[in-house]
């Protein structure tokens, strides 16, 4: 299975809709910061499965703060980041000892803008940084197949 994941749109759909066309995936997280431009992703894909979160600039979204969630054999751990201090902590602590109360294999976060994984306290953290209006617009990756899972990061390329 192929799952992608973004973060912080902040309006910019348009980047969200080519990274979906190039990597057909089967799954969709949005993390947050940008819920107008999840609406026009689901409108354009709405086959497309999607676990969304709301982030600290979605003011008036009804989508959870965070949420646990199984997909392809994996417990996901998914939220904006920005309740669990990621700025201001280079080690995650706060949001690492939340997945792992959920239990969780694997936690989602962004707000940072910064792009970031990598293996810790057991479980595999992702952020996919910035799929908004950045110089490098990027997205995470996660491929399994219940046993083996890969992340990566994706820059968007014009």
């Amino acid at each position: 299975m192929k799952f992608i994941v973004f973060s912080d749109s902040h309006g910019v759909a348009d980047n969200m809709i080519e990274a979906v066309r190039r990597e057909k995936p089967d799954l969709c997280f949005f993390l947050g910061d940008g819920e107008h431009d999840l609406a026009l992703l689901q409108k354009r894909f709405p086959r497309l499965p999607v676990n969304a979160v709301r982030g600290n600039c979605d003011v008036f979204s009804t989508l959870p703060r965070a949420l646990c969630c199984a997909a392809g054999g994996l417990k996901i751990f998914v939220t904006h980041g920005h309740l669990y201090g990621v700025k201001h902590d280079p080690i995650f602590r706060e949001l690492c000892e939340a997945a792992l109360e959920a239990d969780a294999d694997m936690a989602l976060f962004g707000h940072t803008h910064e792009p970031f994984r990598d293996r810790t306290m057991g479980m595999a953290l992702l952020n996919p940084g910035s799929i908004g209006p950045t110089t490098r617009p990027s997205y995470g990756l996660i491929l399994t197949d219940g046993e083996c899972v890969e992340t990566s990061i994706q820059f968007l390329t014009r």
